[in-house]
């Protein structure tokens, strides 16, 4: 639902009495543990990435979202679904300039081996890569400048993925119950089982991650990100660390 200007990005939790708000910042991250999950102290909302990293992409920095359970839909497991509503829903520019962190010298968050780098340039640009160096996969880079049109066409569509042997453990647990190989990219141990929508499309989908991870500082960023073998812990990180640059 459309809202104010200086209202952010708003989740509203309808089934519970009260209707109880959770703002999406870096004060509300609850844990990062398979998603980046939210909290207020009393109510929370989790898997929000995939639908801020649209907001995010589509210049949409003010609106409500009502839910009627405490995690986000997977749908086909990208945020291409969620750019395609907002957009045919239209979008009003409001008068209020938008917030801007700019990065002016370099920011490194670090965790062993993982690490999100945050360079000076004229745009926001974000990079990526993952390595499986004990399978398959192997190594994959990917980067793009961030605009509507490139986000659209090369980041939204790239879904969420996991190995095969986890997925299976995880559903003997009670967890992950909606995964199926066309919500996710399943992996196993010798291939894809999933078709894929990109050659790389795994690393693409950790840029659409990454970006709804660090869109929680609460501005629009202008300089390049690297993230090197990084999930939503160090993403999150990063985020606070950009939040102070900012």
């Amino acid at each position: 639902m459309p809202a104010a200007e200086n209202t952010g990005i708003i989740f509203i939790r309808a089934d519970i009495k009260g209707r109880p708000k959770i703002k999406a910042s870096l004060e509300n991250v609850k844990s990062t543990s398979r998603g980046t999950n939210l909290s207020n102290g009393g109510a929370a909302v989790c898997t929000v990435e995939h639908i801020l990293s649209a907001l995010y992409a589509l210049s949409i920095t003010n609106l409500e979202i009502e839910l009627d359970s405490e995690e986000l839909p997977a749908l086909d497991g990208s945020s291409k679904p969620y750019c395609d509503l907002l957009i045919s829903s239209g979008v009003a520019r409001q008068k209020q300039n938008t917030k801007t962190i700019e990065i002016k010298e370099p920011v490194i968050a670090m965790d062993g081996g993982k690490c999100i780098i945050g360079l000076p340039s004229n745009r926001f640009a974000a990079g990526f890569m993952i390595n499986y160096p004990v399978n398959f996969i192997g190594t994959q880079f990917f980067g793009i400048d961030i605009s509507p049109e490139g986000y659209l066409k090369d980041i939204a569509q790239a879904r969420t993925y996991g190995f095969i042997d986890e997925l299976e453990t995880l559903k003997n647990k009670g967890l992950a119950a909606g995964a199926t190989k066309d919500n996710a990219v399943a992996i196993g141990k010798e291939g894809y089982l999933s078709e894929l929508r990109y050659g790389d499309e795994l690393v693409r989908h950790k840029v659409l991650d990454m970006i709804g991870d660090i869109s929680l500082a609460g501005a629009q960023i202008k300089g390049r990100i690297i993230g090197i073998r990084a999930g939503h812990e160090l993403n999150i990180k990063f985020a606070k660390m950009l939040k102070e640059v900012g």
